[in-house]
This record gives structure tokens, C-alpha cells and sequence, in this order.
């Protein structure tokens, strides 16, 4: 079987299989170097990382936007600490200001990695290229 290049959707894919291995590896029981902030914010900063990304290569509706995709990820990020604030255990039991932080800077890191990566593996830089230009670049009709 031929196998081509890899694509910019299969880099989101593999960094998202990564960031779920970590959040296995940084659990409760994490005893590495710096617990307090793996067990407090990495996973704060890699999720809306990976959530951005991912939403970036699967998405029709606004997918062509990095701004909406920013804007849903961090509304999603919000409700879920707005939620810890009342008292609804979601993700967590504790809410933390600094987490909403975290999630910006991991939204940021996004639109950065997609800015300079994808356009390296035919990713548009947060552009979608339509079917049919595909089709016309592979010389299909």
C-alpha cells in the first residue's frame, strides 16, 4: 500500500493523541517534576490547544475563522469554570481564575501552531481549501 505525505489533519490527529496520552500520564498521581502546575495547568493550556486544532480540521461552520474557533473554544473553557464557580463539579470541582488564563494561552498556541505548521502540511493556516479546489489541484473534474 502507498502511503503519501501527511496531511495537516493528521498532525492535529496525532498531537491530540498525545495530549489525551499525557492527561493519562498527569494524573492524580503524577510525581514528576513540577506537579503543582502539571496537575493544575498543563492540561488546561493543551486541551483548548487541541480543541482549537482539532476544530480547525473538522468543522464546516466557521472553521474558515480562527477567531470564532477561539472564541467557541475559550466559551466552552468559560462555562465549564463558570460552573465550578456555582458549585457544579464539571471537569473538575474547583474553580480557578487563573484556569481561564490557561485556556487563553492554549488557544493562542493554537492559532500560533497553525499559523507556522500547517502551512507546511498543506493546511491553509486556518484557511479551508473547498472540495472542488482539491479536486482541480489533483487534476479531477
Amino acid at each position: 500500500m502507498k502511503r503519501g505525505p501527511a496531511t495537516w489533519k493528521h498532525v492535529v490527529v496525532g498531537i491530540c493523541l498525545v495530549i489525551g496520552l499525557l492527561h493519562l500520564v498527569t494524573g492524580p498521581t503524577y510525581r514528576g517534576p513540577f506537579p503543582g502546575f502539571v496537575r493544575g495547568y498543563l492540561i488546561d493550556i493543551v486541551l483548548p490547544f487541541a480543541m482549537y486544532l482539532l476544530l480547525g480540521v473538522s468543522w464546516r461552520v466557521l472553521a474558515d475563522s480562527p477567531l470564532a474557533r477561539g472564541l467557541m473554544v475559550l466559551a466552552v473553557g468559560g462555562t465549564v469554570e463558570a460552573l465550578q464557580y456555582l458549585g457544579v463539579p464539571i471537569f473538575g470541582a474547583t474553580f480557578d481564575p487563573l484556569d481561564l488564563v490557561m485556556y487563553a494561552i492554549g488557544v493562542a498556541g493554537g492559532v500560533i501552531v497553525e499559523l507556522v505548521v500547517a502551512p507546511r502540511f498543506g493546511g491553509g493556516g486556518g484557511a479551508r481549501v473547498s472540495r472542488d479546489a482539491r479536486y482541480r489541484a489533483r487534476g479531477e473534474p
